[in-house]
């Protein structure tokens, strides 16, 4: 992604700490653990989990410094 393009952006207006969202996406898949064998509960926390991640892995890549 150009510098012009993450200029312009919509995801540029996300105002999140990456470390933040990673400890959260943690505490969710511990949840995830205790509600083991109740699919649709385990199925939300990791699935919410994993955006946190991916969002933190691209503010960590593309936010400007």
């Amino acid at each position: 992604m150009t510098f012009l393009q993450r200029l312009v952006s919509p995801l540029r207006r996300i105002d999140a700490d990456p470390d933040k969202l990673v400890e959260d996406a943690y505490w969710l898949l511990k949840e995830a653990e205790k509600n083991k064998g109740v699919w649709p509960v385990m199925t939300a926390f990791t699935s919410m989990a994993t955006a946190k991640v991916q969002i933190a892995q691209y503010l960590k890549e593309h936010r400007d410094s």
